[in-house]
């Protein structure tokens, strides 16, 4: 059993995905926080001092690392489906689950948070609305599910998880 979890910044990818490990006794693979345990830099140095591109390369070569796992949840960075390769990589797991939240949602839930180089603009809202309007068909396109995130707890997200993949 592998569940890949996908959608914008701010959705709760990283704090659902502890939640399914910790209920479903598996691994958490958290594909930013690899990259940067790994490259010993936080994302916002990767994207600093190796740009984004180097970033977005990095993201694929740990995406298909997961090729190699078992029982564990994915928990993939919010322009993973950017990449053509990620796409088709995620229409064939049978597993993928979009977690979609309002542009407002994702602005409160990244607005004081430094690790989002994305967002480092002037309007990091008209971003964030920028990104989504730019991912969502692709979100919409690869995944097997779709959860509204902003409509329920973390906790009540995970248990339709859980009961839609019948683990």
């Amino acid at each position: 059993m592998k569940i890949f979890l996908i959608g914008p910044m701010g959705s709760g990818k990283s704090k659902i995905g502890r939640i399914l490990s910790e209920k479903l006794s598996i691994s958490l693979f958290d594909i930013d926080k690899e990259i940067e345990k790994d490259l010993n830099m936080s994302i916002t140095e990767i994207f600093a001092s190796k740009g984004e591109i180097f970033f977005r390369n990095t993201e694929t070569d740990y995406l298909i690392k997961t090729k190699g796992l078992r029982d564990c949840i994915v928990s993939t960075g919010g322009g993973v489906i950017e990449e053509i390769k990620n796409l088709e990589f995620l229409k064939k797991e049978a597993n993928v689950v979009f977690l979609n939240c309002s542009v407002e949602s994702q602005y409160e839930n990244t607005k004081n948070s430094a690790k989002r180089p994305l967002l480092l603009t002037n309007d990091p809202k008209l971003t964030l609305q920028t990104l989504y309007e730019k991912r969502f068909d692709s979100y919409k396109k690869v995944s097997k599910l779709e959860l509204l995130s902003d409509s329920m707890s973390n906790d009540e997200i995970a248990n339709k998880i859980i009961n839609y993949f019948n683990v």
